[in-house]
């Protein structure tokens, strides 16, 4: 299992005639088995940070290591390969393919990778199971609850077998009761082994099952 380290990351962004920094010169590490929050204020670099671990973009300066290898000199291909195995991404609006079922959804990320038909079928059932999913496996979006949206989300960003997983706002469209049990599976995840960055505004629901918050102001760490 590996560790996540930034060394002295910055990202800019130009809009217009201004130049934008999204993340100024953040170091942190995240040790292998941590649930870790990434809190901050809407602005504070959050998702830019998220982003950039998932190799979604790149660091205009600084380094990003994935264990031993550095995000920050990846290939485009490199990159896409880091997406496709070691991260896994949950978002907020799901972002689940409507024309497919909750299976064909978890199934989707395998078929890419090159695993058989039969395989990524059953280990998308054993996945969606394992969200307590298995009995609307066959259910479009469209017919399932946000709770049960988010937890096909969750089953498919687990179809490669990633190292991290990392949230962005999972809770952010959820009632509070639903919120809970996201979390718990979550929590369940991360006791057996995984590594789990979230984003969030919700400090204060969140507090019951990260082993720390990384706070983030004007794209610093806050101290």
């Amino acid at each position: 299992m590996s560790s996540l380290r930034l060394e002295s990351v910055s990202k800019e962004y130009s809009m217009g005639d201004r130049l934008v920094r999204a993340l100024d010169s953040v170091s942190l590490e995240i040790q292998a088995g941590e649930l870790v929050g990434i809190a901050g204020r809407s602005g504070s670099g959050k998702s830019t940070l998220l982003n950039l671990l998932a190799g979604m973009d790149r660091p205009s300066s600084g380094a990003i290591w994935a264990g031993n290898r550095n995000l920050a000199a990846m290939s485009s291909r490199e990159l896409a390969n880091h997406r496709q195995h070691t991260v896994g991404m949950i978002f907020q609006f799901f972002y689940l393919v409507t024309t497919m079922t909750a299976l064909q959804n978890v199934a989707l990320p395998m078929a890419f990778s090159g695993v058989a038909a039969s395989q990524r079928l059953d280990r998308a059932r054993s996945l969606l199971e394992s969200v307590g999913l298995r009995n609307r496996e066959d259910h479009l979006p469209a017919q399932l609850s946000g709770g049960e949206q988010q937890r096909v989300a969750i089953a498919r960003a687990l179809a490669n077998d990633p190292e991290f997983l990392l949230a962005d706002e999972p809770t952010g469209n959820l009632d509070s009761a639903t919120a809970q049990e996201i979390l718990s599976i979550f929590k369940e995840l991360n006791a057996q082994g995984r590594t789990i960055i979230c984003v969030t505004h919700e400090m204060e629901l969140f507090s019951g099952i990260v082993g720390r918050f990384i706070r983030l102001q004007d794209g610093k760490v806050a101290n």
